[in-house]
């Protein structure tokens, strides 16, 4: 899944809105409450999703038109290599009080107007067309959204836009003979229960056992 320039707006404009729809609940919502996250508050929750802004500032200092070495699918795969990594910064994130949400996606957001989003970014896992970047930030806080207790409701394009891309995931995941059949069962589910599943927030069906959750 590499996305053209009209699906880039829509995901920017998908972004956006779901990072406001967070910036708008989380003063509503008590920190210290055990999130949905295994071991994480919804103050260890807030910070990671602050980070998501912060780390796209960073990576949008990087534009230029390097050709990527990522697709999508291989971003979202990579990330459970970078499970413990992000838990340790997530804590010492949650430690410092790094939960001002609101704030650092209102400067990602500005920032990001700015930018072309045909170009190409530098992450910690290599070089991504931007607009793939972004959806996987849509992953972050549509999931990460629904993590926090009570959940944030996701706008309808973005959480769409999470189940798409995890649908391109299992194609890629599933083994070879079984993945037409898991990607129809899939794309048959409405979002929702499809994200749960695939990210490993609800027990899954029997036939999808072996092949979810499909990243950390």
């Amino acid at each position: 899944m590499t996305t053209g320039s009209a699906d880039a707006h829509r995901v920017r404009g998908a972004l956006i809105r779901q990072w406001r729809a967070i910036a708008h609940a989380v003063p509503g919502r008590d920190l210290d409450r055990p999130s949905r996250v295994e071991g994480w508050r919804n103050r260890e929750v807030v910070a990671h999703l602050t980070m998501q802004p912060v780390l796209l500032v960073r990576f949008l200092a990087t534009a230029g038109s390097e050709a990527p070495q990522l697709d999508l699918a291989q971003n979202l795969s990579g990330t459970r290599n970078l499970a413990e990594l992000v838990d340790r910064a997530t804590r010492a994130a949650a430690r410092a009080g790094k939960t001002d949400f609101a704030t650092e996606a209102e400067t990602a957001i500005a920032a990001l107007a700015e930018t072309d989003l045909a170009t190409t970014v530098t992450t910690i896992q290599g070089p991504i067309l931007l607009t793939d970047y972004l959806v996987t930030r849509c992953v972050e806080a549509v999931v990460h959204g629904g993590d926090l207790v009570e959940p944030v409701e996701p706008d309808a394009e973005a959480q769409q836009i999470v189940a798409d891309a995890l649908v391109t995931l299992l194609q890629q995941r599933a083994p070879e003979q079984r993945a037409p059949t898991l990607v129809a069962e899939a794309r048959a589910m409405d979002s929702a229960s499809w994200i749960a599943i695939a990210t490993g927030r609800v027990e899954a069906p029997v036939q999808f056992e072996t092949v979810v959750p499909l990243m950390a």
